[in-house]
């Protein structure tokens, strides 16, 4: 083989692997400091960081927090992905959310919950990392491991 079509062939195989590439490629979002893969075809549809005032607290799914930071995503679809991030002075030891079952994803410990939304089974992933609440909402738990970083 000369070495025309030997760079030909080389040239045709970086193309490949360079479109196989970016088209599973996932951008990465952060929010609160946790950091997430948004699968491919989510865009931006609200954010939102509410901070309770003295006396008052915020909560997700039972766990009173002083901050809670929140981001959403929908596809064409419409199927929405929501993060959502919960701070409290001093840290967050531990959840018990109810309702949920204790579950592993992608390497994280937390509990899942499963409910009904509109007809439509909507899924909630809650866990501790860094000393925040963490939850993630999407239609299914496949969409859940593709996010968590």
């Amino acid at each position: 083989m000369d070495m025309k079509k030997v760079f030909v062939l080389g040239l045709l195989l970086v193309v490949a692997v360079s479109a196989v590439a970016a088209i599973s490629a996932t951008e990465e979002v952060a929010l609160d400091g946790i950091h997430f893969k948004l699968p491919n075809g989510y865009n931006p549809y609200e954010s939102d960081t509410d901070a309770a005032e003295p006396g008052d607290s915020e909560d997700i799914d039972g766990t009173i927090v002083d901050k809670v930071a929140t981001s959403e995503y929908i596809n064409a679809a419409g199927d929405k992905l929501e993060f959502k991030v919960g701070e409290k002075n001093g840290g967050i030891s531990s959840i018990n959310p109810l309702n949920a079952q204790n579950k592993t994803i992608a390497g994280k410990n937390g509990f899942l919950i499963k409910e009904l939304d509109d007809g439509k089974e909507k899924y909630k992933f809650e866990y501790l990392q860094d000393g925040k609440l963490v939850r993630i909402t999407a239609v299914s738990v496949d969409i859940i491991n593709q996010t968590i970083v």
